[in-house]
C-alpha cells in the first residue's frame, strides 16, 4: 500500500493544515489570495513527490484525513461535488459521471475547500462566495497545471491546447485559462463556470451552492 500523503513523524503537523496555514486570518487581496494558492499548490506537490504530468488524482485521496467518495448520482440535482470539512480533514463527494479531466478539476477545487477549513478566504476586492469559489478553481488549476512545467512546455513549443490538454489530463478551456493567468497568452478565455459545489452537504443551515 503507498505511504498515505502527509504521514510522516508522529508530531508532524497534517498537510491540510499546514497549507491552511499559509493563509492569514485577515482580509487579503484577491492577487495575494492566488499567490498563496499557488504556495499551497506547490507545497502539495512537493510532499506527494509528484515532478511530471499528469498530477495522480491519488495526490487528494492519499492526504492523511481526506476521504473521496465517487458517487454515480449527487444528491442534490446538478452539483458536480461537495465537501465537508472535519477536525481531522474532510469528506469530498464527486459526480462519478463527469468526463475524467472534469472530475480532476472538481476533486482539487473542493480540496481547496477543505485547506480553507469551510470558510472562503476573505477578500478585499470581492464577495465571499464568488471569490472563494474561482480561487478554489485557481488552485485547482495550480495543482493540475504547474506553472514550471507549462512554462517548460510552452517554451519548447509546445503550444497546442488540445494537446497540452492530453498530456494534462484536463479540459481544454482549463488550459486556456491557465496560459492567461501565467501571461502567455493576451486573449482572454471564457470564464470556467462547470463547477457547481455545496459546502456542509449534511448542514441545510449551512449550505452554499452556485
Amino acid at each position: 500500500m503507498a505511504p498515505r500523503v502527509g504521514l510522516g513523524r508522529p508530531q508532524a503537523v497534517r498537510l491540510a493544515q499546514r497549507m491552511r496555514d499559509l493563509t492569514p486570518p485577515w482580509a487579503i487581496s484577491e492577487r495575494r489570495a492566488r499567490q498563496i494558492a499557488e504556495r499551497q499548490a506547490k507545497l502539495l506537490l512537493a510532499e506527494a513527490g509528484i515532478t511530471t504530468p499528469p498530477v495522480p488524482t491519488e495526490i487528494v485521496s492519499q492526504l492523511d484525513g481526506i476521504h473521496v467518495y465517487p458517487l454515480p448520482e449527487i444528491p442534490v440535482k446538478g452539483l458536480l461535488g461537495a465537501s465537508k470539512p472535519s477536525a481531522k480533514g474532510g469528506d469530498i463527494l464527486i459526480d462519478s459521471t463527469l468526463p475524467t479531466a472534469e472530475q480532476r478539476i472538481t476533486l482539487l477545487h473542493e480540496l481547496k475547500h477543505i485547506i480553507d477549513g469551510g470558510h472562503a478566504t476573505r477578500l478585499h476586492t470581492r464577495a465571499l462566495r464568488t471569490g472563494g469559489e474561482q480561487l478554489c478553481t485557481d488552485f485547482a488549476l495550480s495543482v493540475l497545471l504547474p506553472a514550471t512545467w507549462l512554462r517548460n512546455d510552452w517554451n519548447n513549443g509546445q503550444r497546442n491546447t488540445t494537446k497540452l490538454a492530453e498530456r494534462y489530463q484536463v479540459p481544454i478551456e482549463a488550459v486556456e485559462q491557465r496560459l492567461h493567468t501565467l501571461g502567455f497568452t493576451k486573449h482572454r478565455p471564457r470564464a470556467r463556470h462547470r463547477i457547481t459545489c455545496q459546502w456542509h452537504p449534511q448542514s441545510k443551515a449551512n449550505e452554499r451552492s452556485n
